[in-house]
């Protein structure tokens, strides 16, 4: 029987990161927040944002990172506030194996929007990684608030949660 790991390849992140952003993509321009309408002007200011969203996305999926890190970068300026890319590039920084970029990245994205469920899977997972198990074991907690039950990163939580505790 196989136990749920923690990346289970790479196409455990690639479909966790393409579920973030198809649910990204049908709630938010981007990760944009305005409770109106925008304006004419600003789906206009909007549109190069998305664009460099959409290819950070693509990126990702062929596990371009460097590729996707400078979409996502770009899309920042265009949405400085965009919890939805801070958490992408943290899943990005964290396949390239630079862990304190990815921790930093998910911890923004969670300031912007503290109900970011994701956000607290990725930063669980970066923390993990580190050796910080106190801080993956409240991040994976955390994320459990937010996730659907029974779902396969529900689940995968669950499995972090206990292998944690055991080792405490």
């Amino acid at each position: 029987m196989r136990k749920p790991g923690l990346m289970q390849g790479k196409s455990g992140v690639k479909s966790l990161l393409l579920i973030a952003a198809m649910a990204v993509a049908a709630l938010f321009p981007y990760g944009c927040k305005k409770k109106e309408a925008p304006t004419g002007q600003e789906q206009q200011a909007a549109q190069p944002g998305r664009e460099h969203f959409n290819k950070g996305i693509q990126f990702a999926l062929k596990g371009q990172h460097d590729e996707a890190i400078k979409e996502f970068q770009e899309t920042l300026k265009y949405n400085p506030n965009s919890a939805e890319t801070y958490n992408n590039l943290g899943f990005e920084y964290m396949d390239k194996g630079d862990l304190d970029k990815a921790i930093e990245s998910q911890n923004k994205a969670i300031q912007l929007n503290p109900s970011l469920g994701i956000a607290y899977y990725g930063l669980a997972m970066a923390l993990e990684k580190k050796g910080d198990k106190e801080g993956a074991l409240k991040n994976w907690k955390e994320f459990l608030k937010y996730a659907q039950p029974h779902t396969r990163w529900w689940m995968n939580a669950q499995a972090h949660i206990k292998e944690l505790e055991k080792k405490k």
